[in-house]
Order: structure tokens, then sequence, then C-alpha cells
């Protein structure tokens, strides 16, 4: 046993402290605590521990709402009051821009806190365990895949989603095959309407379309059912819409109505989307772009509310149904300016390159990974402004240094903390051409 006092928090959700001058991280311990822990990993530069003992606990310790939380992993900082947390977002972030990409902590704005620390996901993939008689209907495990049973509700997920969990857990303890089922997506509309994503491996498709069609008349809080079936998960409609429609704000101070499919990507946090959006409708208000190029572009979220600041709009996107359902909400909302292609968004800006096409504006919203094909090649496009949105603040900072090798420079950088209770973190950067 060893003992240590927790300094602070690092990205990836543990505590930080140092025994003998190495760090030792230790998951679900807060700023302030003294604890007992047993060192499960010795490396030369830091160790890993777990907790066994609280000796002093942290001011900044709460009760956690969840039952499960410290089982469950898809929570980390449950324990931590969310002010605290924030605060520890910040810290994170600027030590993580400073180390890498050398962006002073004075371009960082404090973090746009969530008004809804809790019940804002609105979409969940649940995962499906089935051992003789006991189904379970939850969240992974930390590092592993042994499933964590929700106890009845879980606190991060939205009412409409909670709602609707009796009903799954009633469909797959009816069902002949739970065994064949390893996950079920569920995602809610801004009206609350839920859509369910049956994910099934078994081999009778018809027969469990006949099922999923039959029960869907029976629920009350499920709105529309789609089966993802096989190993290479083609998905079919079974009920219901086929879109789930959220709203946005616009340049005009009113509302947009767009659409996303169930199965392809969306914000979770819809009422942090919203203040992205504000975030860059504030800047282009100032800067106004005629032309957009919206790279990784998706169903259209982040350009289309720019509609009437812009006269031209382009978006790459290579997932086939998010170009569709882009150019479908283009459509829906009148807008006859933006065009959506199918296409690898590096591929893309290659190609505009070639045709010595030239934009006002370019925002990227790549995946976790980050936008390491393109950002060394951006300056070839954008004559003026770069607007980067990051869910990982490492992949940022890579990326951002390699930009100022390109010649932009950050201007401002809004953290927004649209994953609470975890140590994830999201943020829009506003970088020109210096």
């Amino acid at each position: 046993m060893s003992q240590i006092t927790i300094d602070k928090l690092a990205f990836g959700g543990s505590g930080i402290g140092r025994i003998d001058g190495k760090a030792c991280f230790i998951p679900f311990t807060a700023p302030g605590d003294i604890a007992e822990i047993s060192i499960t990993k010795d490396k030369r530069s830091y160790s890993e521990g777990i907790l066994k003992r609280l000796l002093n606990s942290s001011r900044f310790r709460i009760k956690p709402l969840c039952s499960v939380f410290g089982s469950c992993g898809g929570c980390n900082w449950q324990h931590i009051s969310y002010e605290e947390q924030c605060l520890q977002k910040e810290q994170i972030f600027a030590d993580t821009l400073w180390r890498f990409a050398r962006v002073a902590a004075e371009k960082i704005k404090p973090v746009l806190k969530a008004p809804s620390p809790y019940n804002y996901r609105q979409r969940v993939q649940l995962k499906v365990s089935f051992t003789g008689r006991d189904l379970s209907l939850g969240f992974y495990r930390s590092a592993s895949h042994q499933v964590v049973d929700l106890p009845g509700r879980c606190e991060i997920a939205a009412f409409p989603l909670n709602i609707a969990l009796d009903e799954v857990r009633s469909l797959l303890t009816s069902f002949s095959e739970p065994h064949k089922v390893p996950q079920i997506d569920l995602v809610s509309s801004t009206a609350g309407q839920v859509s369910m994503i049956f994910h099934y491996i078994g081999d009778d498709n018809e027969g469990v379309s006949r099922y999923l069609a039959e029960s869907s008349r029976r629920f009350t809080s499920i709105h529309s059912i789609s089966l993802k079936s096989g190993r290479k998960s083609s998905i079919m409609h079974i009920s219901g819409a086929e879109r789930v429609a959220y709203t946005v704000p616009d340049s005009t101070g009113g509302d947009m109505e767009i659409f996303f499919a169930p199965d392809g990507f969306s914000q979770i946090n819809l009422e942090q989307n919203r203040k992205i959006i504000d975030s860059i409708i504030d800047f282009c208000s100032i800067t106004a772009p005629d032309n957009i190029l919206d790279l990784y572009c998706g169903n259209g979220n982040f350009s289309l509310p720019l509609s009437k600041i812009s006269k031209r709009i382009v978006g790459f996107e290579s997932f086939e149904k998010s170009v569709s359902l882009a150019e479908y909400n283009a459509r829906h909302n009148g807008i006859n300016h933006a065009s959506y292609f199918c296409k690898d968004s590096a591929a893309g800006v290659d190609q505009l390159a070639d045709y010595g096409e030239v934009f006002d504006l370019v925002i990227i919203d790549p995946p976790r990974a980050g936008a390491d094909s393109i950002a060394g090649k951006l300056v070839k496009v954008s004559a003026k402004h770069l607007i980067y949105i990051s869910c990982d603040p490492p992949t940022l900072s890579r990326d951002i240094a390699t930009l100022q090798k390109s010649g932009f420079e950050v201007m401002s950088i809004q953290p927004v903390d649209m994953f609470p209770q975890t140590y994830h973190l999201e943020s829009i950067t506003f970088l020109r051409i210096k």
C-alpha cells in the first residue's frame, strides 16, 4: 500500500498525484483527496494504481447520482462537483494546447458549461448480455466487455430515452434469441420522439422483422424501429419515421429544423450543439464569409445555419447517408446554394486546390482521430479563416501545430462541455491566415 495526495485531474479521467516524485494516476479520485492506493502498473516515468481507502476526502467530492458509478464505464467524474469538473477541464485543455502547440492560455476562453449536467445525452448505444436467464442492458465496465446492468435508468441519458428503457427490456425478455442481440441504440429528437436500432446477429432476419413490427404496435415511448442485422450491419427500416428531427439556431435569430438518420452521426448534446452554432454564427456575422467549405460535413449541422450569411456552401463527407441528409436538409429549409458531396475530405481539398478554388471560411469537424491528413493542405483553399471543431484535445493540439506551420494563427478557442460527468471536452478553434 502507498499513500498519495491527489493534485489534479488528467485527460483520461484519473486523478494525479506523486509518489517519490513520480506521477501516479488513480481513477475515481478528486483533487485534494488523501488516499491509500495499490500500484497496478509501474513504469519508468509514471505509475498507475487503484483507490483502496480514502484517508481524507476532497472538498470537491459529492455523492454520485448513479448506483453503478465506478463500475459502469459511461462516466468518470460523477463523484466531483460540476463546477470543479469544468475548472479541471479548463486546466487540462490549456496544458495540452500549450504543451503540444504553444497556444497561450489567454487565447482560451472559459468552458461553456452545460445547462443540464445530467440527462443530456440524446443518443446511447446500450450493450446487451444474456447468460442463462440473466439479461444485462447497459454499458461496458471500464476496459472490459462485461456489461454493467443499468439500475432502471441512466443519469446522463435524456429523459425520453430513460422512459423507453422499460419497453426495451420487455422487448428483449420476450424475444426468442436475446443472446443474438449485442446492442440496442436509442436516439431522441428535439420533440422527445425515440428511435431504436435493434442489432441482431442471428439468421432469422425475416422472423425478427415480423417480431419487431408486431411489438411496435404496443409501444408508447418508442416511435420508430430499424433492424441492423449481420456482421456487415445492413439496416432495414421497420416502422415509424426514418429520420430524426432537431432544431438549431440560424443567423436570423430564428430556428432551423434539420434531420439525421438513427444510424448516422449526430451531436449527443443538443443544448450544447446550439451553443456551438451560436458561437460560429457570431464569428461569421463579423467576418461575413461569402464562400464556405464544410469538411467532414455530416448532415450540414454547422454550415446550413450560415446559409443566410453566405452565398455558397460546399461540403464533403465520406458517409453517403449523411450526404443525402445534408442535401435533404438544404431542400427542407429552402437553401439552394449549398452543395454536398460524398467524398473523403482530404481528396475533396486536393480536388478544389487543383481547380484553384479559394474559400473565405473553412469549417472542419473531424472524428476523434483529428484531421492530420488535411491540416497541412487547408492553406491551399482558405484565403481568410478556419473554424476547427474538435472532440479530442490531443489531436486538436497536433493539428493546430501543423496549421501554424502552414501559415494559420489561433485567434481564440472556446471549450464547450458537451460531455458532463466525463473527461471529454468539445472545443471551437477560430484561426486566420497570418
